[in-house]
């Protein structure tokens, strides 16, 4: 029996979580069955279940919740070879995206045990008139003088990229454990595969 892919993602003001539930409803669609919930929300990882992990990059690093799933389920992801996702740039300069490569790296660089078949980024959004801050940021958002208030919403999220990439681990998925993950569709608009070893 093939078993449910998880998708355990870290979202701050959903643009994550929005990007999980495309990958999530693409494997659906391609009879894949997916688990989607919030890492925090993870309370085990079987033995041979696919994984896909998503999280963005705040000021170049990945929250904390991130790194403490990452330290919770060491065993089960050193085994599991995660498809993970990225989201950074909210503007579509290509520097920035090789920026973003360069600070996920780093971030996974942390985790020599970990062998990825995949990370990409995929562009992120940004909308100052929904951000879920915390104590004291989301104080300063709300004072008139901030420059924040007036920069404009963005959304450099590639969903027609984004679904094929999901279509790509579900075939591979479905062709089980020992399939090639190294094999996905180049990314069209920015080149940014990241292929795990």
């Amino acid at each position: 029996m093939q078993p449910k892919v998880l998708i355990a993602y870290v979202t701050r003001s959903g643009s994550t979580e929005d990007v999980a539930e495309a990958v999530g409803t693409t494997m659906e669609q391609a009879d894949v069955l997916v688990d989607l919930k919030p890492m925090a929300m993870v309370e085990a990882i079987a033995d041979g279940t696919p994984v896909v992990l998503g999280a963005a990059l705040y000021v170049g690093h990945f929250p904390r919740e991130f790194h403490g799933f990452m330290n919770r389920f060491r065993r089960e992801l050193e085994n599991a070879r995660p498809w993970i996702f990225v989201l950074g740039p909210t503007d579509k300069d290509p520097k920035h995206f090789t920026q973003a490569e360069e600070q996920a790296r780093k971030e996974l660089a942390k985790y020599p045990w970990l062998h990825a078949a995949d990370v990409r980024v995929v562009g992120g959004k940004f909308d100052p008139h929904h951000l879920k801050l915390t104590f004291p940021f989301n104080l300063v958002m709300k004072f008139p003088g901030n420059p924040m208030r007036k920069m404009p919403v963005s959304d450099t999220r590639d969903w027609e990229w984004i679904r094929r990439w999901a279509q790509s681990i579900a075939e591979h998925v479905k062709k089980g454990p020992d399939a090639n993950r190294g094999e996905f569709a180049e990314y069209t608009l920015y080149k940014n595969s990241m292929l795990g070893k």
